[in-house]
């Protein structure tokens, strides 16, 4: 059994990955107290996987909220713990709130929210802090805006807030203090859901609550429990995941002049700009992606135990030598169909177009503002850890012409 440890990987998390794939590719850590999975062919076959399930509740790391708040519920009653058949039907009825007609409204509305950050920036000549002037709040903005969160003055500033809150809870190996504050931002956000919701239901506006409760042709109408469970989960899938990937986009291009000038010379490459920093680094060094055991089963002569977790590491599936070609060197020319960052088959993540649409309309505006002669201070970025979370939280550049 390898030496190799949770702490190593924070360390120097590429080299040891590597390790892992080519000696010990389903690697039980002790201090993680599950399986790290680090091959690419492996970790999509898993994703699919019908002895794996995504509640966390099974998980050596899991502390349950008190019972009958809203946070036990949505551990409880909400899609996180469904079985793959009722996962199926909830799909069903989330995608109501993606059809072409609410897809080419929510771009309308990205659009407006990425010019409301960015007209800002385009006048300040001087050190800005990218994190906090556009990575962070566009995507929380954008959130609000398409499930209907009105934009009276302070409201979209507070759900910011619970936006970034609310996803603290699922990160394994979160402290008590980062539990309890994602908890309680699940109720608060939960209340204010609700009485849309209820709104919403006699008066639907161009809205994804609206289009949840009117647009369901063909599926059952969610109760307003079930729109407060759906709209959580959303707007914990899709805010800070979001802002990791757009300041890491930013961070890679600036780390990376040659790219970024190619990438002026011909926008058409935007798209593939955003896929490959998201290959290129995103993801954390122990897995992001927590499925756990619902029977035993061997892989790769290992004994994997009923209840035991596994993480898949997609830091390490993005850099899979079997996969990629050179698969250390950034390339925003190359084909990124077999990354796994949105996940694979029937859970493929159904927010995956929004945040690679918010993250090309980030970099478009960022092309506009960001003078050619911009500077990145690699050591003055600011990291934050939560759990085995670990994000950029600031991104200072200086602005001078």
């Amino acid at each position: 059994m390898s030496t190799a440890t949770f702490e190593a990987l924070m360390q120097d998390p590429l080299p040891e990955l590597a390790r892992l794939r080519r000696e010990d590719p389903v690697h039980w850590d002790d201090g993680l107290q599950g399986w790290i999975i680090t091959r690419h062919a492996d970790v999509k076959r898993l994703l699919v996987d019908p002895r794996l399930t995504r509640d966390r509740r099974l998980g050596p790391h899991y502390v349950s909220p008190p019972e009958g708040t809203w946070a036990w519920r949505f551990a409880n009653e909400s899609v996180v713990a469904f079985e793959e058949s009722e996962h199926m039907r909830w799909r069903g009825r989330v995608s109501a709130g993606f059809t072409p007609r609410a897809v080419r409204r929510m771009e309308g509305q990205v659009r407006e929210v990425v010019e409301q950050f960015a007209e800002p920036i385009r006048a300040q000549s001087g050190p800005v802090d990218l994190v906090a002037s556009f990575t962070d709040p566009i995507p929380n903005t954008v959130i609000s805006r398409i499930t209907g969160i009105p934009p009276y003055p302070g409201d979209e500033e507070r759900f910011r807030g619970l936006a970034q809150d609310v996803l603290r809870p699922f990160f394994p190996m979160v402290d008590d203090a980062n539990r309890q504050r994602g908890e309680a931002a699940i109720g608060e956000l939960a209340e204010w859901v609700g009485k849309l919701a209820e709104e919403r239901r006699h008066a639907p506006q161009e809205d994804l609550i609206s289009d949840l409760i009117h647009g369901n042709r063909g599926h059952e109408i969610p109760t307003n429990d079930e729109i407060v469970f759906m709209l959580t989960a959303m707007v914990a899938a899709g805010s800070e995941t979001t802002t990791q990937g757009g300041t890491l986009m930013l961070m890679l291009l600036l780390e990376h002049p040659e790219q970024l000038a190619r990438l002026r010379r011909d926008p058409s490459l935007m798209p593939g700009a955003v896929r490959e920093s998201l290959r290129f680094a995103f993801g954390q060094p122990a897995g992001e992606m927590p499925r756990f055991a619902l029977e035993d089963f061997e892989l790769h002569g290992r004994s994997i135990r009923r209840g035991e977790m596994l993480m898949f590491s997609t830091m390490s599936t993005s850099r899979d030598e079997t996969v990629w070609e050179e698969p250390d060197r950034f390339d925003i020319t190359r084909d990124t169909r077999e990354m796994l960052t949105f996940g694979h088959g029937a859970h493929y993540c159904l927010g995956a177009n929004l945040a690679l649409q918010e993250m090309r309309c980030m970099l478009e505006a960022a092309l506009n503002f960001l003078p050619q002669t911009t500077h990145l201070d690699p050591d003055a970025i600011e990291w934050e850890r939560i759990g085995l979370l670990r994000r950029p939280v600031s991104l200072p550049v200086d602005l001078r012409r």
